[in-house]
């Protein structure tokens, strides 16, 4: 498919009315959102595993449309996971469909993160199938918020144990991203750890050969803006040093410090050894 077929689409279906519950039966109807399970599986599993997730509060940005991590989390013994998002992509159908894929991996889970996997088969058991989304995830200790701001989330201060994201960055505005990355600064407790992890290429790569994944540089924002500067085929397109400038710029440092570089600031530790000239 010419990638400008697919852009095309999403720009007329972010525009018009009803559009993205069109997109919502289009994707369905087409299987697109078609779960890769062991490959998308071994990847969360790495992500989990960057530190011990039992017993942790855990905030995760953007739930998306097949739920892994937050499952993910309560199969490896999360204490509570909050899980926000701007658009309600997430139903019953898919989150039963995410889990059962978990499920019959629990063996795997087990073996990768070295954890018991009878415990891990007692939290399989403890979910049932209620008839609505909300009731299938409490059990979870999962909490999805949406349509909901991760900017304010109401939390109390250094509450959180973690904070998460997959493949979410890339298609938040900047703008927004420093507000969510300042919120994570209030939220962490002293020592809490933030894990994101985001696709920076050009998405519409995959559906057409003949460009590549750094295709959409090619654009200024005035171009971009109709391809995939805003609504649903939204890609913020920042490089990797624009996303760490964005996470500086939310952690507060004091006018004395100003004029330290960030790797001058983050050295913690120090040897000093000294030779007196002869």
């Amino acid at each position: 498919m010419n990638w400008k077929v697919k852009a095309n689409t999403l720009a007329v279906l972010s525009r018009m009315p009803g559009g993205r519950r069109l997109y919502h039966a289009l994707q369905a109807r087409l299987n697109a959102r078609k779960k890769d399970d062991d490959n998308f599986l071994s990847r969360e599993m790495i992500q989990a595993a960057a530190a011990d997730p039992r017993g942790g509060k855990y905030l995760e940005i953007g739930t998306g449309w097949r739920p892994f991590v937050p499952f993910l989390l309560y199969l490896v013994g999360a204490e509570q996971i909050i899980t926000y998002d701007a658009n309600r992509w997430l139903n019953q159908a898919y989150a039963l469909q995410t889990f059962a894929a978990l499920a019959t991996r629990a063996g795997l889970i087990a073996e990768r993160l070295k954890l018991n996997v009878a415990d891990l088969q007692k939290r399989v058991h403890a979910v049932g199938t209620p008839s609505d989304l909300e009731g299938f995830l409490r059990p979870m200790h999962i909490d999805y918020r949406c349509p909901a701001d991760a900017r304010s989330t109401g939390l109390p201060a250094q509450s959180m144990d973690f904070m998460v994201s997959s493949n979410v960055l890339a298609h938040i505005p900047p703008e927004i991203l420093r507000g969510i990355h300042q919120e994570g600064f209030r939220l962490l407790k002293p020592g809490g750890l933030v894990a994101h992890r985001s696709n920076l290429d050009d998405h519409f790569s995959y559906v057409d050969s003949s460009i590549t994944k750094a295709n959409f540089l090619r654009f200024s924002e005035a171009q971009w803006r109709w391809y995939g500067g805003t609504g649903l085929g939204y890609h913020n397109r920042l490089r990797g040093v624009q996303h760490r400038r964005l996470l500086e710029g939310a952690v507060p440092v004091h006018p004395d410090f100003a004029s330290f570089t960030p790797e001058e600031m983050a050295a913690s530790y120090l040897w000093i050894v000294c030779k007196r000239p002869d």
